[in-house]
């Protein structure tokens, strides 16, 4: 049985699987033709730019885990963007950390930073 879909952006995501969750925003339902798309910037630049799909009213992000594997690790700006016609507004702005593809690393130290 699949886990829940979560309805809120995370706090952290892990490079090389797929990241998923649902966003319903009352105001701007997806049903009504308003997208959402998220950014994600490091050291101020946009690395990527992420469209969710909708599903009903909400918006369903999700992103492959092949594509995802092509994400660099660290500290990312998240920010979340409706728009419909010739508005646009911001509907989340946050943080997410970005941990490294568990599969690809070569080299793994299952010490703590203590040890």
């Amino acid at each position: 049985m699949a886990a829940a879909t979560p309805t809120k952006e995370p706090e952290t995501l892990t490079a090389g699987v797929t990241w998923k969750w649902k966003k319903s925003l009352s105001d701007y339902p997806a049903s009504d033709s308003w997208s959402l798309v998220y950014y994600f910037r490091k050291d101020g630049t946009t690395l990527i730019s992420i469209g969710a799909s909708a599903d009903g009213d909400d918006h369903l992000f999700s992103y492959q885990f092949g594509l995802s594997a092509l994400i660099s690790s660290g500290k990312y700006d998240l920010l979340g963007v409706v728009s419909k016609g010739s508005e646009k507004f911001l509907v989340f702005d946050g943080f997410v950390k970005v941990l490294p593809d568990p599969t690809a690393s070569a080299a793994y130290d299952p010490r703590t930073h203590a040890e």
